[in-house]
């Protein structure tokens, strides 16, 4: 009798992008899933080095790209996503004020009015969060490839 559980279907990495659940370095057999990025119809491509090297000194193409490598449509749409953390700040500017306003002047109302602000100020600030990771994978990846001198054809093992 056949298990209901279906074998996961492993390829060597040197295969990757054609899809399976897990991928495994052609020369020393690691795991290397977690590195390789699948793309995802509706999902900006993941901003991270276009090429991953295995502890064995393998390479492999990641899936991912780096800032640079981004169209200018794309470039254009990861700065728009920016634009939308400004607006969140500016949202969660209005409860720091009710809070300084009605410590400073002993006011209720307006203390009263913070408990209420604070509510949607929670979903706020964690989108505000994601908005900041953004803005440091955008200045990670154009650190890497400007700055930080490495680049995809140094280090070639194949």
């Amino acid at each position: 009798m056949e298990t209901l559980n279906p074998k996961i279907a492993r390829l060597p990495a040197s295969r990757f992008p054609d899809p399976a659940e897990a991928y495994f370095c052609d020369n020393c057999g690691r795991d290397l899933t977690k590195y390789l990025h699948q793309g995802k119809a509706h999902v900006w491509r993941q901003l991270a080095p276009a090429w991953y090297v295995c502890r064995c000194g393998r390479k492999y193409l990641s899936g991912a790209a780096e800032w640079d490598n981004l169209s200018n449509w794309e470039q254009r749409q990861w700065v728009r996503q920016l634009g939308l953390g400004l607006v969140l700040f500016a949202l969660l500017i209005i409860p720091g004020a009710l809070a300084y306003f009605g410590w400073r002047h002993r006011s209720v109302a307006l203390l009263a009015l913070l408990a209420i602000a604070l509510i949607p100020s929670v979903v706020i600030a964690k989108l505000f969060g994601f908005v900041l990771l953004d803005a440091f994978e955008i200045t990670a990846s154009i650190w890497r490839t400007r700055f930080s001198g490495r680049s995809a054809s140094r280090g070639s093992k194949q």
